[in-house]
């Protein structure tokens, strides 16, 4: 069999094609987070107002009315800045490579770009505990998959949709969950999902195995994933899983997101200004302000794998 080592053929008698670098880029739920209005974009971040409905309604009334002032919140986004690490490319190794190591280097960056802001916004977006009723986190109740975890059963997904109802969220065609890959994989065998299905291709592409969008819940799958502890808290973001901990599927309120990424700069230096270096060198790096986050803590949740 094939043998993958460090380093890169240096001769012309090397096939043109690079080997596929096995990362999963799918990002499609960011197509439901809100986009940041233009005028709301100010130099220091986003900010957002927020009436406070304080309106009652009344049956027979035959007192006099007092008008109530109608008292407002305030919300500020922050912008974050978001960067790619350096990567340098000598002349010596461009001469003796069969292959234009700049250009894929600049979609290697555009890709780990993406891969960063996904991830970034999964982990942003989830509760920190399951401490605040308004963000509910519950437990996965299934059987055991054979490694200590219980599966996301159909019967969760339904109870949790009624947790969801609720919160009382004005459009209720916004109701998202991103499921990891072992929750998708848990709903396609589960025998009360088959049951209430008969036909599985009301529920499961029969191609892909996506869960498609049934019972409220806008679905979306995807490899990368919130984790949280055993008791309740939320893994910092790219920490490795201990005992324990398990991951989650998101769910997020759409009205209640925002984005928004400033135009991405793609920073270049090039060799011909290396006066020093013996071999010149030149460096790529991606840069852009931005931001991701909760308008309101309200309306967010997760579903998370439960111990055995």
């Amino acid at each position: 069999m094939a043998t993958i080592v460090d380093g890169n053929w240096l001769t012309q008698y090397v096939s043109p094609q690079l080997l596929q670098e096995f990362k999963n880029y799918n990002d499609d739920f960011l197509a439901a987070l809100k986009s940041a209005p233009k005028q709301a974009v100010t130099a220091d971040g986003i900010r957002f107002n927020k009436l406070i409905n304080n309106v009652g309604f009344y049956v027979d009334n035959s007192a006099d009315f007092t008008a109530k002032k109608m008292t407002g919140k305030k919300v500020f986004v922050e912008w974050e800045k978001y960067d790619t690490d350096p990567t340098e490319v000598d002349d010596a190794e461009m001469r003796s490579l069969a292959y234009d190591k700049r250009s894929v280097i600049r979609q290697k960056h555009t890709e780990a770009f993406k891969l960063g802001y996904r991830d970034h916004v999964i982990w942003k977006l989830a509760p920190d505990d399951n401490t605040v009723a308004e963000m509910p986190v519950v437990r996965t109740t299934g059987g055991n998959d054979g490694n200590g975890r219980k599966r996301m059963t159909f019967i969760d997904l339904v109870q949790y949709l009624e947790v969801v109802k609720a919160l009382n969220l004005p459009n209720m065609n916004d109701l998202n969950i991103v499921l990891n890959s072992q929750h998708q994989t848990d709903l396609i065998i589960d025998r009360d999902s088959a049951a209430y299905f008969a036909n599985k291709q009301i529920f499961f592409d029969p191609i892909t195995g996506k869960v498609k969008s049934v019972m409220g819940f806008n679905f979306y799958e995807n490899n990368a994933a919130v984790a949280y502890a055993g008791d309740g808290n939320k893994l910092a973001k790219g920490a490795a899983l201990g005992v324990g901990d398990q991951y989650g599927s998101l769910f997020f309120y759409g009205g209640n997101t925002v984005k928004h990424i400033e135009k991405v700069k793609a920073l270049y230096k090039p060799e011909t200004q290396d006066t020093e270096s013996a071999d010149p060198k030149s460096v790529f790096r991606t840069q852009t302000y931005g931001l991701v986050d909760r308008v309101e803590d309200y309306g967010f949740g997760a579903i998370v794998s439960a111990n055995v």
